[in-house]
């Protein structure tokens, strides 16, 4: 781990302590008021008694009347229960002090339903009556939510209180005296942990609103109700919610405080599921928890119309229920792997204890002290307190798990080409080399139409394995991810593609042998189902230079890929050597350029062979303009069609070809042919054969003047189409030339299938002709072959008169090279046509 890393954790951790220090200091000072009753902080003696009316008949008369009903025992042994039957407490007080005592009588249940005091001499005669209870009216909210009466001792003196219990809920009363000092204490611990409990639910319930606006997530809205549901419920019970609602609203909530129990059980298993994500999987488990939510809104529901003292007891079943339930999803979860819900895990310690110690102080089974009054609101408080961490710890892991598949990919759980554009982009900070070096399965999308997609994913597994192996033994192989203790090198560019990045400074040969080296020890032979699959490789590399754009860095390698494929050593490179980006700035100038005119066709000469006088020429696209001009014809082709402005190019170049066919007509030249290159990609022109007819009608140039050249290129994608467009085409009067002819591994059945006027041989058979005896039966059969089927041919890549003079013996028609000219610009090409010197020389002896 890095120190910068340790020191940070270091100083969270001191945060933690002294965290920690604050909330012991805090809880002293809160945890001892009931320590300090009256009888342990002054001379008081009490002297206690109890009678359980169990018919609710009896009278304070009956009672006063009939001191043999007493039980004289503390009140901590009196029974109570959820029956329905009034309690009478007995408290004797005996001032032995030389001083009277202020004393307030601290009765702990601010939910009974009317609590009656009689206060009595040492002779029975009544002092005073005093009425509490949440059933009272006109009294205070601090009367409400802390019930308490106060009263003078004077020394040497008794007195008696007698106190009648009477509601339909919890009966529990406890009682405790004070001296005033001691009860404003008191006062204070309640107020302060209230002020703290509710403090933090409201905070950590904003929150999660907040939370769940920005990620939408409904497990935030499950908790925030279980916080309002631990708010309502606890307020009802120890009292604060008088502070929170209205005193109508609160009555209500202590009448039906099951209700409320329900309520927060019901959200405690709803997060339970939501949170463990079980509503994803639809399982058995998950069918069960919505049953007993099911059955906990319909008991919620019922308990509105049922006797709290009757509800009490079923909801403890049904909690009990929730419990078993609970575990069960828990513990399938934990034994699953589903580490990060940890914190969740231990929210349930604090609630489980909190949730066993109020029902057994409630029933008499724990004696009763602050502490345990408040056991329940602090087991609450400490588990939304890691329910809270639960949830951020959740968000943690979606956040690494979604870091984790934009930079995976899904299928062979490989870096893909997001990490690799990060260390691309982190590499060119630092100004340090970046060359892409792009490995390919060969003929890989072949085999994917003969093994499924997970053999294929398997097999780029075994690939990648061995290749990092290879690549962990040089050190020029940058990390694409160095948080990892793996430090892995490669990415999946899917197809077969793996990608590296090489740091290191050195010429092109250097690098190529070393990637020769590093193909050649991967696998050979890959064994699926018992066919012995035979596998080679293929490697492209791109050079980064100044340009710091990644998409351009990559299409550069793919286009290197592209080359190997014709190479013998199977290495492709594709170099930067000028500066300009193949990118979208460079294709909206182009497009620009296009709209205002700045392109310009340079025109190479066909020459008549049996004339020696020119027929037509070829239109070559060019950008005069110096800043492009390192920029070939080609890659402005290709960024073109990449960026689908390719047929609002083609169509200013046959529009620009027909101008310029009329300006020739114009100078005399009215036989004079231009031919224009189609390629696959206009094919997509919709109504093209229309659109040209139109261009010819507006500069009224005869159609037989226009040439159209197709390259097998375009015969590949879609032959329907292309049989309709060449018949369009044809029917207007255009001549269609077959281009390249004889490189296509099916140029023959062109001949049969499509209305061709001519043929053009390629000039790979014409550079070595008068040495190559095969060469020139190619070139001859050719030559007689289109004459046989009434089609002219013309010969390009002629470069030398003695190619001329073999072409004219073969009885070719035309040809076209560097021997007659090279492409010129429009005005040179006119004062060319005027002159023919050149051609006029073609058959001199010198």
């Amino acid at each position: 781990m890095e120190l910068r890393t340790l020191r940070y954790h270091a100083i969270a951790v001191a945060i933690l302590i002294f965290i920690f220090f604050i909330i012991s200091t805090l809880a002293s000072n809160l945890v001892v008021p009931t320590r300090y009753t009256i009888d342990k902080t002054a001379p008081m003696y009490l002297d206690y008694a109890y009678y359980i009316d169990e018919t609710k008949t009896k009278t304070f008369d009956t009672i006063i009347n009939q001191p043999e009903l007493l039980t004289h025992q503390p009140f901590s042994d009196v029974p109570w229960s959820f029956s329905q039957q009034n309690y009478w407490l007995f408290l004797d007080l005996e001032n032995k002090s030389l001083n009277k005592q202020n004393v307030v009588a601290h009765f702990d249940n601010p939910m009974v339903d009317h609590l009656t005091v009689y206060r009595l001499d040492k002779n029975n005669k009544l002092i005073e009556t005093y009425k509490l209870g949440d059933k009272e009216e006109a009294l205070s909210l601090f009367e409400y939510s802390v019930p308490h009466i106060r009263f003078l001792v004077e020394r040497k003196s008794s007195q008696r209180l007698v106190m009648k219990i009477d509601t339909v809920g919890i009966s529990k009363t406890p009682v405790n005296l004070y001296r005033d000092k001691e009860f404003i204490d008191l006062v204070r611990s309640q107020t302060g942990i209230w002020g703290i409990f509710v403090g933090v639910l409201l905070m950590a319930a904003l929150y999660n609103l907040v939370l769940y606006f920005g990620i939408k997530d409904r497990v935030y809205l499950i908790y925030i109700g279980y916080i309002i549901s631990a708010l309502t419920l606890l307020g009802a019970v120890l009292g604060f919610g008088f502070y929170l609602w209205p005193v109508q609203w609160q009555l209500y909530i202590h009448e039906k405080v099951i209700f409320f129990n329900y309520a927060i059980s019901f959200f405690t298993l709803a997060f339970c599921t939501m949170f463990l994500r079980y509503h994803k999987d639809n399982c058995w488990r998950y069918k069960m928890s919505v049953k007993l939510l099911l059955f906990m809104s319909v008991m919620a529901i019922a308990s509105l119309f049922i006797p709290e003292y009757i509800a009490a007891p079923l909801f403890f079943c049904v909690m009990a229920l929730l419990y078993v339930v609970c575990i069960i999803l828990i513990y399938n979860k934990l034994r699953s792997g589903f580490r990060w819900a940890k914190f969740y895990v231990l929210s349930w310690i604090p609630l489980i204890f909190g949730a066993v110690i109020q029902p057994m102080e409630l029933t008499g089974f724990l004696a009763y002290s602050f502490t345990s009054r408040h056991a329940f609101l602090m087991a609450i408080l400490c588990e939304v307190i890691l329910m809270a961490m639960a949830l951020a710890d959740r968000v943690r892991y979606q956040r690494e798990r979604a870091l984790y598949h934009a930079t995976h990919t899904q299928q062979t759980k490989l870096l893909n080409s997001s990490k690799l554009k990060q260390a691309f982009m982190a590499l060119q900070s630092q100004n340090r080399s970046t060359t892409l070096c792009l490995i390919k399965i060969r003929h890989f999308n072949s085999l994917n139409t003969i093994i499924t997609s997970s053999q294929g994913y398997t097999l780029i597994k075994h690939v990648a394995k061995e290749l990092e192996l290879e690549l962990s033994h040089e050190r020029e192989f940058t990390n694409l991810e160095t948080d990892l203790n793996t430090s892995p090198r490669l990415a999946d560019l899917s197809s077969g593609v793996f990608a590296c990045i090489s740091t290191k400074t050195q010429n092109q040969e250097m690098l190529e042998a070393l990637l020769t080296k590093i193909i050649s020890s991967l696998p050979k032979q890959y064994e699926i189902k018992g066919l012995n699959l035979q596998l080679s490789y293929s490697i492209g590399i791109s050079s980064a230079g100044k340009s710091n754009d990644f998409e351009y860095w990559l299409k550069r390698g793919y286009l290197a890929l592209k080359k190997a494929k014709g190479s013998v050593n199977q290495v492709g490179s594709s170099s930067n050597g000028n500066n300009l980006m193949m990118d979208v700035a460079l294709a909206a100038k182009l497009q620009q350029a296009i709209k205002t005119n700045q392109l310009a066709l340079y025109y190479q000469p066909q020459i008549n062979l049996l004339s020696n006088h020119v027929s037509g020429a070829e239109a070559l696209l060019r950008w005069p303009d110096p800043t492009y001009s390192n920029l070939s014809i080609e890659e402005l082709i290709i960024l073109a069609e990449h960026t689908g402005i390719i047929n609002e190019l083609t169509l200013w170049v046959i529009e620009q070809a027909c101008k310029d066919i009329v300006k020739l007509t114009k100078n005399g030249y009215n036989e004079h042919t231009i031919s224009v290159n189609l390629s696959a990609k206009n094919l997509t022109i919709n109504n093209l054969a229309e659109k040209v007819e139109n261009i010819l009608i507006k500069y009224q140039v005869p159609a037989q003047l226009l040439k159209f050249e197709l390259t097998e290129s375009a015969f590949v994608d879609s032959q329907d189409a292309l049989i309709k467009l060449v018949d369009e085409l044809t029917a207007l009067g255009i001549k269609v030339v077959l281009d390249d002819f004889g490189t296509g591994y099916a140029s023959l059945s062109y001949l049969v299938n499509y209305h061709f006027s001519e043929l053009k041989i390629d000039k790979s058979f014409v550079f070595d002709l008068p040495n190559n005896p095969t060469h020139q039966v190619i070139v001859q059969t050719a030559i007689d072959m289109a004459h046989n089927l009434n089609l002219s041919i013309t010969i390009e890549g002629v470069e030398t008169q003695e190619i001329h003079h073999l072409l004219k013996d073969m009885n070719a028609d035309c040809a076209q090279g560097y021997l007659y000219a090279k492409a010129l610009p429009y005005t040179d090409y006119l004062h060319f046509l005027k002159s023919q010197y050149s051609l006029k020389m073609l058959d001199s002896s010198f």
